[in-house]
Order: structure tokens, then C-alpha cells, then sequence
């Protein structure tokens, strides 16, 4: 996939840019890169499109650097870009290219991000992957099963996945998720269960909450013309309002009536287990931009129209807390996840087997 992302990339950039602009665009990713030094040569020497690629892609190497300089020509395309206007030749074919290995390009942020939470099919749970915690079931029931189930896995049987569908998480349903997590986990990762279970907890609440924002905007604000993307501020204090005066009863029969609700996944592989939130619905620009900001900070353009509205409601607090919470746990420095699709959101977490330092936690 990188030879065939490279090649098709270093096509577009020949294509696309002269010399002087692929210096330009390695320079806003990277101030310290030169074209010209780097070549031997003095600024007034011509180099050739084809050398100033390959010299651009010989600094910028990876993958994600590919896709960091395609997101800066995506934001400035039809802008004047150095010394020319800007047109990407190629562009529609290359995104549709890079979706294909779960690069998801978000039109509104002008940004890509990867999805790591692909569904597998080998799943050794065959008959309970999915609990439909939506209507009144025998809870306790499913979990016997997932009980009976998980005392016949072997090292073999790492592969498995099961999905769980809520409107909101509610003590009944804390508990029941509780008790899954200790049940799925494996012997390796038991001592972080506490771990788990708080940060799946805040982003089930904050799933929970974004569906609640839209429901609102739907039913209440929309009818006293105030829109989420044209008045944020005073959208979040109706809202606020709103559950300081009903808490989520309303707002929980309105996501019953339009079946609105969130799906928590728990995926086990031999080296890892993925455990992330998916919300069957779109979100707005200002909370994309929000979450972004702190899973993402190196695709976050300070330079956003909204940057201001992004800052209030404590500016995802939560998020910043899972965030540190999993870096204690893990190498990764971005250990929380997070794709935008036009119709749904996941986000979540992975924690890789050889890579989990175990020790105690205290919430």
C-alpha cells in the first residue's frame, strides 16, 4: 500500500506543482525543509518537478506524511499557492484510493483520518454479537452466555467481537457493561478493567451526549431559530437549560421515538483488544473541530473560523482525561482514536498486548 501511495502521490505532485510550490508545501509542514539545500543547489538553480518530488518524498517519508501534505493542498486548492493558483491534479481518484486502506477525508475539516476499528468477521461468539440494550431483554441473561462462552476460550479462540446498541448508559446498564468487560478481558489485561471501563464510559457518555445535541437542535432549538453552526453559545446554554431543568427524560423519549442510539464494540484480536463507540448519526462542525483539537492536534488548524466556540463547555475535558488516563498505559502518544464519516462517528481505543505496561489504578 505505501509503494502504490507513494507512487500515485509523487504523479500528483508532478502534476500539480513547480518546483518553487513542492518547496513551499514541504515548508509548512516542516519549516526546517529546503528543496534547494537539500539538492546541493543555490535558490536560483532550476530543478526539475520529477528531482523536487523525489526530494520532497525522500524528507517526508511516511505514510502519514503523504497524507499530511495532501491535507495542506486539499485546503488550499483554488487558492493561490506560492507563485500560482492551485488545482490537484488527480485529487478525487487519490482520496478514493486512500479510503480504501480507511483514510477518511472529512470535507468540512479538510483533514484525513485513519479508521483503525474495522469489523471483523472470524468472531468465536457467533451467537450473541450483537446485545440490544435498547429495549427491555434479560440482561442478565446475555451475560450468562457470555459468561458460559468465554470459560471455553482458548488461545485460539482470540478472534471475537460483540456489539452492544443503547439509547443512554443508565446504572442498570453500567452495571451489565461492567460485568461484560471482566467477562472479555483477558487474564493479560484483568488489571486494567477499571481502566477500561472509565474511558468507554466517557465516551458512551459523550456519545450519549452528541446524539442529545442533535435530538435538541431537531426539536427545540431549530423552532426558535437557533442552529448549532451559526450561534453555538447560545445552542449550548438552551442546552444546558434544557438538562438542568429535565435532565435526560425528554431527550431519552425523543431518541426512543427516532430510534437515535449508539453502539459500544468490543474486538479482540491475538494481539490486542479494540473497544470503541460509534454514533449512527452525524455531529456537528464545532464538536468535530472539538474533538480533533485534542485526539488530533497536529491536523488541528488554529486558523478555524469557529476557534472560539471549540473553548467552551470546557473545551472536552473528558476526552483529556481518557487521553491521559491511556498514556499511562501505552506507547502510543495519541492513544485515542477518532474517524468522521458523513452519517456516523467512531471513536475508541486499542491497547496491543506486547505494548501494555500493567500497573495498578486508582480511579
Amino acid at each position: 500500500m505505501f509503494v502504490d501511495m507513494r507512487k500515485t502521490f509523487k504523479e500528483i505532485l508532478i502534476n500539480s506543482l513547480n518546483t518553487q510550490q513542492m518547496n513551499y508545501l514541504g515548508t509548512l509542514s516542516d519549516s526546517s525543509f529546503d528543496i534547494y539545500s537539500k539538492s546541493g543547489c543555490t535558490p536560483t538553480t532550476p530543478i526539475q518537478e520529477q528531482t523536487a518530488a523525489d526530494i520532497l518524498l525522500d524528507h517526508f517519508k511516511d505514510d502519514d506524511d503523504i497524507i499530511r501534505l495532501f491535507s495542506i493542498m486539499l485546503r488550499n486548492e483554488g487558492e493561490h499557492f506560492h507563485n500560482n493558483d492551485l488545482t490537484i491534479w488527480g485529487r478525487d481518484d487519490f482520496i478514493s484510493f486512500l479510503k480504501r486502506d480507511k483514510w477518511i477525508y472529512d470535507q468540512d475539516l479538510k483533514v484525513f483520518l485513519h479508521d483503525p476499528f474495522a469489523e471483523r468477521e472470524t468472531n468465536f461468539f457467533k451467537d450473541i454479537q450483537t446485545i440490544d440494550l435498547r429495549y427491555d431483554i434479560d440482561i442478565d441473561k446475555q451475560i450468562d452466555t457470555i459468561s458460559t462462552a468465554s470459560t471455553e476460550m482458548s488461545t485460539q479462540d482470540a478472534e471475537w467481537s460483540i456489539t452492544a446498541k443503547l439509547y443512554d448508559l443508565d446504572a442498570h446498564i453500567e452495571e451489565s457493561v461492567k460485568k461484560i468487560i471482566d467477562l472479555l478481558l483477558s487474564q493479560q489485561l484483568q488489571p486494567l478493567k477499571r481502566v477500561v471501563f472509565f474511558c468507554l464510559k466517557e465516551l458512551a457518555i459523550n456519545a450519549g451526549k452528541a446524539n442529545y445535541k442533535l435530538l435538541f437542535e431537531k426539536y427545540f432549538a431549530s423552532k426558535l431559530g437557533v442552529l448549532p453552526n451559526e450561534d453555538y453559545n447560545t445552542f449550548l446554554e438552551l442546552f444546558k437549560e434544557e438538562i438542568s431543568k429535565n435532565g435526560n427524560k425528554n431527550l431519552l423519549e425523543l431518541a426512543k421515538k427516532d430510534d437515535q442510539y449508539y453502539t459500544i464494540t468490543f474486538q479482540s484480536t491475538v494481539d490486542s483488544i479494540k473497544i470503541w463507540v460509534t454514533n449512527t448519526r452525524h455531529i456537528t462542525l464545532i464538536e468535530k473541530a472539538r474533538i480533533l483539537k485534542k485526539i488530533s492536534p497536529e491536523n488541528f488548524d488554529d486558523d478555524y473560523f469557529f476557534y472560539d466556540d471549540i473553548n467552551k463547555e470546557g473545551a472536552g475535558l473528558g476526552l483529556n482525561l481518557i487521553i491521559n488516563i491511556l498514556r499511562q498505559y501505552t506507547s502510543d502518544p495519541h492513544p485515542l482514536k477518532g474517524v468522521f464519516y458523513d452519517d456516523f462517528i467512531k471513536m475508541g481505543f486499542e491497547l496491543k498486548y506486547p505494548n501494555i505496561k500493567i500497573k495498578s489504578y486508582t480511579e
